[in-house]
């Protein structure tokens, strides 16, 4: 769907096609929390239209800000970081872990080294050991959906799409974005019992798709 198509939806099920009581930007805001709230929930493996590679990217201090990368990551979802070496170096994929496994990395066999990188996530950064200071980096992550607008912002915004372009989300969830956005707008008006429902019908759709992860998942490596 369209922002528009979901416009359209939305108002059929608020039954206020006519916008009498949710103008256009208030179902757009709607929709907007909508998408983030789904993409929140779902499986990263469901999102492949929010993966994005930032390439070559200088470290400082064997960290990354957040706030260097091209995007915000959604929910902190890194999901891959790789040395860039240049020169026809080789590239190394480093180990991602979680911060407070850093102990168990303290001896001579499991210790993060040039060849051996670690990578972990806190505080809005990203931390390689391992590598030189002055490394270079390519990092694998989740962005956070774009808004949709009514029109295009002057001078042109690089996280918006225009209501009249599609979704950037897969069509398969367009249905559970509607249904999000529907219970936002009928708390809003003090109808919880619809808003339950609209919700329920949303997570339905949610769970069904996390719950089919494991069984469609690629093999691993043993």
């Amino acid at each position: 769907m369209t922002g528009s198509d979901m416009l359209s939806t939305l108002g059929l099920r608020l039954e206020d096609s006519d916008e009498a009581s949710f103008p256009e930007q208030i179902k757009l805001d709607a929709i907007n929390l909508a998408l983030r709230a789904v993409a929140n929930l779902l499986h990263n493996s469901y999102l492949t239209e929010l993966q994005v590679v930032d390439a070559n990217i200088g470290m400082a201090s064997n960290a990354l800000a957040f706030s260097e990368l091209t995007y915000i990551p959604l929910r902190n979802g890194i999901v891959a970081v790789k040395d860039n070496p240049g020169n026809g170096g080789s590239a190394k994929w480093a180990t991602m872990i979680a911060p407070e496994d850093q102990k168990k990395l303290e001896n001579t066999y499991m210790a993060a080294s040039d060849s051996n990188p670690i990578s972990y996530v806190f505080s809005e950064k990203i931390y390689v050991d391992g590598l030189g200071p002055t490394s270079a980096i390519d990092v694998w992550y989740i962005r956070e959906p774009f808004d949709i607008v009514s029109v295009a912002a002057s001078p042109a915004i690089a996280t918006q799409i225009v209501k009249d372009n599609e979704c950037e989300l897969n069509a398969a969830l367009h249905e559970a974005i509607i249904y999000m956005a529907e219970a936002h707008l009928w708390e809003m008006d003090a109808k919880q019992d619809r808003a339950n429902s609209a919700r329920k019908t949303a997570m339905s759709q949610i769970d069904t798709l996390n719950a089919r992860y494991p069984s469609e998942a690629p093999k691993g490596v043993a």
